[in-house]
């Protein structure tokens, strides 16, 4: 018996969602006018422009003043009445089904008046991206750079310098912030290196295996913590991201670059091979330079070797998807003068023993 009722009421109330709903959404529209005045003058404004917040719909009043809405779906809006150099009024209303609700307005002078300049993008975007500065420079931009460390990589963009003892371990430097006020993110996670405390180091990226560098600065950077409060480097690989659908067959891409001031070599090579929502990938390279030319001579101790390789697989449904992939880097920075910054004194280390 007990079954029977809770049967009988779920019939009831799927009867009430099919009966019901239409009849909710097949409710009449309604119309909302009015006029709009003077205050105290009772004089019609012409040309006054009166908006349904909700409903983004904008008209304008006649000679007498007058605005009319219709049709205006049944519910709860905001209005408000606007007109150049006069204060605006915002009034709430309601719209019942098939009704005409009439609502009048009175502005007066406004004895404050601003000039306000808004700019916009071209397109619609959230209040997010309004204040969010981001730069960015993709692949062919990178290798055109041709360079080692992100420093030297970002260097000359708008904002950025860079801090280095060589090229091989530069860093960048945003609107005059360095070391730990500057996060560099690899794929979205933090770096974690000594480079934030120490000129000798260097951040353990290859920028020539990047699918993009970017480049955050403004207010947005509060996002990431105190450590950002200068700006975020964020250098994407190009299969850290959700695919949006597979890709078959084979594709790869062979890269390389010559310097002549450091006698510098690289090259770097990567592939991907995809069956059904199968993906295969993986990519690797090597740079190496001798010591540069400076007007003073040739810096002593300025060589870079870095080496670096990486490989992964996943699978890409229409909706779910993973993949697992290992990265390796192994890099070794020269440091220019080090051992006059450190005052290495080898014969006093010789009488001690």
């Amino acid at each position: 018996m007990r079954e029977r009722i809770i049967l009988l009421s779920n019939l009831m109330a799927i009867f009430l969602a099919v009966v019901c709903v239409p009849l909710s959404f097949g409710q009449p529209d309604g119309t909302l006018r009015g006029t709009v005045k003077v205050q105290g003058a009772d004089a019609p404004m012409h040309n006054a422009t009166v908006l349904i917040i909700q409903l983004g719909r904008a008209a304008r009043t006649d000679l007498e003043g007058v605005y009319i809405f219709e049709p205006v779906p049944p519910g709860t809006y905001d209005v408000v009445a606007h007109m150049h150099a006069l204060t605006d009024e915002r009034r709430t209303v309601e719209i019942p089904p098939g009704g005409t609700v009439t609502l009048d307005f009175e502005l007066k002078l406004s004895p404050l008046r601003q000039e306000i300049t808004v700019t916009a993008s071209g397109h619609e975007e959230t209040t997010f991206d309004t204040f969010q500065a981001v730069t960015t420079l993709d692949s062919l931009q990178l290798s055109a750079k041709n360079a080692f460390a992100l420093g030297e990589v970002l260097d000359n963009q708008l904002g950025v310098a860079k801090r280095s003892f060589g090229p091989g371990s530069a860093r960048p430097v945003l609107r005059g912030f360095d070391g730990d006020r500057v996060l560099i993110l690899s794929d979205g996670l933090p770096t974690g290196t000594l480079s934030s405390q120490s000129g000798e180091h260097a951040e353990p990226i290859d920028a020539a295996s990047l699918e993009r560098v970017e480049i955050v600065k403004g207010p947005a950077t509060l996002l990431y913590g105190s450590n950002a409060i200068g700006g975020v480097v964020n250098a994407v690989t190009e299969h850290h991201m959700l695919h949006e659908h597979p890709h078959t067959g084979l594709r790869g891409y062979v890269s390389s670059g010559v310097g002549s001031n450091n006698n510098s070599a690289g090259g770097s090579a990567g592939f991907e091979y995809g069956v059904k929502n199968w993906l295969l990938w993986g990519n690797g390279g090597r740079q190496v330079a001798g010591d540069y030319s400076s007007p003073l001579g040739r810096v002593e101790n300025s060589n870079t070797r870095l080496s670096s390789g990486s490989m992964g697989f996943g699978w890409f449904g229409s909706r779910p998807f993973f993949s697992a992939g290992y990265a390796v880097q192994d890099g070794r920075f020269g440091v220019p003068f080090a051992g006059e910054f450190h005052h290495h004194d080898d014969s006093a280390e010789e009488g001690n023993l």
